[in-house]
């Protein structure tokens, strides 16, 4: 659904998804406060429609944005240095580096120098390529999946208290 034909509407709609009251909402909107109206705004099926509109598209964007934020992170976490060279120890050119390799590189300076005493002109090239940090991703990572839990139990146990979770009291019946 597009936006709202009425600007009102739509500035009442895109209130309630900032969270606003139907009163702070229709007075956001450009009414004058009266609890009624809002009340009649908020019964609008046009605008609860748009506003539930509005709110799944803010959740998908949302959980989208998280699960690119974890793999990004897994990204640096995993990343291999071997990746940026080739065969024989050169460095690959930037667009051909493996794209988790380019994900989790920082930055890269590349300098000429001339050779001291060079007649022609000679030049020494140095690339330096930082990496994002590896540790505090892996850390990052370890506590989105609670693997610093200090308690930490025996496989054995955990299995029986699920298995016990999920028993059924059985009666027996008596003579």
């Amino acid at each position: 659904m597009p936006c709202l034909a009425n600007t009102r509407h739509e500035a009442f709609a895109q209130a309630r998804l900032a969270g606003l009251t139907i009163d702070a909402a229709c007075v956001e909107a450009g009414y004058k406060p009266n609890r009624s109206n809002a009340a009649r705004m908020n019964a609008n099926e046009y605008i609860r429609q748009r506003v539930r509109e509005l709110q799944d598209a803010a959740a998908e964007q949302a959980k989208m944005t998280s699960a690119q934020v974890l793999d990004e992170i897994a990204q640096i976490a995993f990343s291999d240095i071997r990746e940026s060279f080739d065969q024989q120890g050169n460095l690959l050119p930037i667009d051909v580096l493996p794209e988790r390799t380019a994900r989790a590189i920082r930055s890269i300076k590349v300098t000429s120098k001339a050779i001291p005493g060079s007649e022609t002109g000679e030049t020494i090239v140095t690339t330096e390529i930082k990496f994002w940090d590896k540790n505090s991703a892996l850390e990052k990572l370890a506590k989105h999946f609670n693997l610093y839990e200090s308690d930490a139990k025996d496989p054995k146990k955990t299995l029986l208290e699920a298995i016990m979770g999920q028993a059924r009291t059985l009666y027996v019946a008596k003579d």
